[in-house]
């Protein structure tokens, strides 16, 4: 049995909490069965924006005639963009080791509870006076006909490749699908997205998904309302039998990426011996100090069934550092929680949607403008951005969803007006830059301000 002061089960986000109390000498341990850094900077955001970033160069390129421009695509080297792409990523697991430091040990291998507060990892007992776990989520199975006797792919395997394929058909209308469907599709891989339903990004705002519609599948050959009723796979090709209203299809494609949505890793850590509780579908149970059921147990991250966003789990990991090391004892507090979709149109959005409300039965003026309102946005020829305001009836903010250009950059000024005042004057009563996108944002306010009196 191994004593540590603090033992940090998984490498994502929480590394940073062994790392703090290395630095104030305590003496830590991390384990971790992949590479440190959790799925984000490995299997996540950063190699999938950097791989957007190549899309998005080739998808102006194709549109320059839009400018009066002619312009040529020529070769693109696909395997070029993914040996430069992941040869960065893959560097991320040793820069993190290197920076652990010399109160931190790292045990590389699957840990597993086996009683309250102690691990087993890879032969050896690791025991904490404290534990936060972080062992965050991984791609939900597919559950079609012949698909589990076929390499398959989820956006695990996607980071993992040397080489583009030449055609790709990929399932599921989330987040996770349709920025994969833009890179391969922008960089000319023939590319299909089939989704069950008629809707594209769901927890999205009405408005802003219709929008996002129009956009996407002007681009990305999309096939809606469309189920999957059998996948072969004859050693080169997949075979993916599809039914949708317009009858029963065959499609062929040399991959199949399958991005259902997510679990949380809790299946396999021993939790039956961790004196923490799950609820019905699998997470981690916390209260608002993110503690868990057994006692010095934290724990943070996707594994608790909150945002599932690194952003806010690095908030977590933020937290923890004070409730451990600097005796906070007051609840966690979020603030608004910003998100974004990097797919063309680009999606941000922070606080409620429309459907959300009317859903609630709360109050609410809804204020919407295209960016062709300002001057900005006709420079740029956004056909597909549209900057939503949704307030209350005495003016306080609720929520702005925002689909088009720069949308991740348009909505900071939303976020910091609801931290800091939820209310429209905050994006009203301030003066813009003109010309410059951000107006369209206080365009749009200025019009729900404008509903307040009526």
């Amino acid at each position: 049995m191994q004593e540590f002061d603090l033992v940090v089960l998984g490498g994502g986000n929480a590394v940073t909490i062994a790392m703090a109390a290395g630095r104030r000498g305590l003496k830590a341990a991390v384990i971790e069965e992949s590479a440190l850094g959790g799925v984000c900077p490995n299997r996540g955001c950063i190699p999938s924006k950097l791989l957007l970033g190549y899309a998005e160069t080739a998808s102006v390129i194709r549109e320059a005639g839009r400018f009066h421009i002619e312009a040529s695509l020529g070769k693109i080297d696909g395997d070029a963009i993914l040996a430069e792409t992941f040869g960065a990523t893959r560097k991320t697991d040793g820069k993190i080791e290197g920076a652990l430091g010399d109160n931190v040990t790292l045990f590389r291998g699957r840990g597993r509870f086996v009683a309250e507060r102690t691990i087993e990892v890879d032969g050896q007992t690791l025991h904490g006076e404290r534990v936060i776990v972080g062992t965050g989520g991984r791609p939900r199975p597919p559950h079609y006909a012949g698909a589990a006797d076929t390499p398959y792919w989820t956006s695990r395997d996607v980071f993992d490749q040397d080489t583009l394929p030449a055609s790709i058909v990929i399932v599921g209308g989330g987040y996770i699908g349709c920025e994969l469907a833009q890179f391969f599709h922008g960089v000319g891989v023939e590319t299909t997205l089939l989704n069950r339903s008629d809707i594209l990004l769901r927890a999205e705002d009405e408005d802003v998904r219709r929008v996002f519609l129009e956009g996407f599948t002007k681009s990305v050959p999309t096939r809606l309302k469309t189920d999957i009723t059998g996948v072969a796979h004859d050693g080169t090709h997949f075979t993916i039998e599809t039914n949708s209203p317009d009858g029963a299809a065959t499609l062929t494609a040399e991959r199949l990426l399958f991005t259902l949505g997510r679990v949380p890793n809790t299946d396999a850590i021993g939790v039956e011996h961790s004196g923490m509780e799950l609820d019905g579908r699998g997470f981690i149970v916390t209260n608002d100090c993110l503690r868990t059921t057994a006692a010095n147990v934290w724990a943070l991250g996707d594994v608790i069934g909150g945002p599932q966003f690194t952003h806010s789990a690095a908030w977590e990991a933020k937290y923890l550092e004070r409730v451990l090391f600097d005796d906070e004892d007051a609840p966690i507090e979020y603030g608004p929680v910003p998100h974004a979709v990097f797919s063309r149109p680009e999606i941000a959005g922070v606080g409620v949607t429309e459907q959300a409300l009317k859903a609630s039965g709360t109050p609410y003026h809804a204020a919407s403008l295209p960016y062709s309102t300002a001057a900005k946005g006709r420079a740029i020829k956004e056909e597909h951005g549209l900057c939503k305001v949704l307030i209350a009836p005495d003016g306080a903010l609720l929520g702005v969803n925002i689909v088009g250009h720069d949308a991740s950059v348009l909505i900071h000024q939303a976020i910091m007006a609801m931290r800091w005042k939820p209310h429209i004057d905050a994006l009203t009563d301030v003066i813009y830059i003109h010309p410059s996108l951000p107006e369209i944002l206080r365009n749009t306010a200025r019009r729900a301000a404008a509903m307040m009196s009526v």
